[in-house]
């Protein structure tokens, strides 16, 4: 699927390859001829790809003469791979990115003229995935992921505002004092399907999957599942209203649009 990468990885990535989440698929990413670029290589510095510690990581690049933004990588661990289809970008991608464990997998799908910042991403074990869908794009977001083998899914054409946070745990274990059971749920895979709003300071904590074309409004504090197609603010989020989603433009949902979350193109 991706050179360099593990065949636990490949099973980990096509198990999301599906239409609620992505109109990428297997085909799709096979059919991409990516340049394989070391870390220390002076043109990976060149896409503005700055690699501060892990000399084994390794870049994966479908474009090399077109500029990525400005990406800051370090990878503690070994066979860490991180691709960028940058066909088509326009250079607006800026993030930080932390792999602490092994054998993970970081994919940033074609975002063409979005913008994407994500603020830190800190993936503590090994053999995660983080899979950033087409045309998704993101204000400022931090992703922070606990668990081997834990996969975070970012779905086409999602909005996510300033301050978002996405974490996979609740950071340290709590107790039931009496029988010593561990009361809190460990380390999920977190699933945006796509064409999802995430509102400004929303936090997706242990949240498994948030439906395609929901909205989840500003400071909200979501755990568990988000139905499709629905408003949920608060903290905790409930559900405030049903068959209800969101359009980029002022003017309303395209036919495109619409389609994408499974509804008729027009109303």
């Amino acid at each position: 699927m991706l050179p360099g990468i593990t065949d636990e990885s490949e099973a980990q990535i096509a198990a999301f390859l599906r239409p609620e989440i992505t109109a990428v698929t297997v085909d799709a990413l096979e059919g991409l001829d990516f340049e394989m670029l070391p870390a220390r290589d002076p043109r990976t510095r060149a896409l503005g790809i700055e690699v501060v510690d892990g000399e084994e990581a390794m870049i994966l690049i479908t474009n090399p003469d077109r500029p990525v933004g400005h990406v800051r990588i370090q990878c503690s661990g070994k066979n860490n791979v991180i691709a960028f289809d940058n066909a088509v970008w326009t250079g607006q991608c800026v993030a930080t990115m932390r792999l602490l464990g092994s054998d993970s997998v970081v994919v940033m799908n074609d975002i063409g003229a979005e913008y994407v910042r994500i603020d830190d991403m800190l993936m503590r074990s090994n053999r995660q995935v983080v899979f950033w869908g087409a045309g998704a794009s993101a204000v400022g977001i931090s992703i922070e992921m606990d668990g081997d083998g834990r996969s975070c899914v970012i779905g086409d054409d999602a909005l996510i505002s300033n301050g978002v946070w996405i974490r996979n745990y609740d950071m340290h274990a709590m107790h039931d004092l009496a029988t010593g059971a561990q009361i809190n749920r460990r380390p999920c895979d977190t699933v945006l399907e796509r064409h999802v709003w995430l509102g400004q300071d929303a936090l997706l904590l242990n949240c498994e999957t948030v439906g395609m074309g929901s909205i989840v409004g500003a400071r909200a504090m979501v755990k568990g599942f988000v139905p499709r197609r629905v408003v949920t603010a608060g903290t905790p989020a409930r559900v405030l209203r049903e068959n209800t989603s969101w359009g980029r433009s002022g003017q309303g949902m395209t036919a495109g649009e619409r389609v994408s979350i499974g509804m008729p193109a027009t109303v």
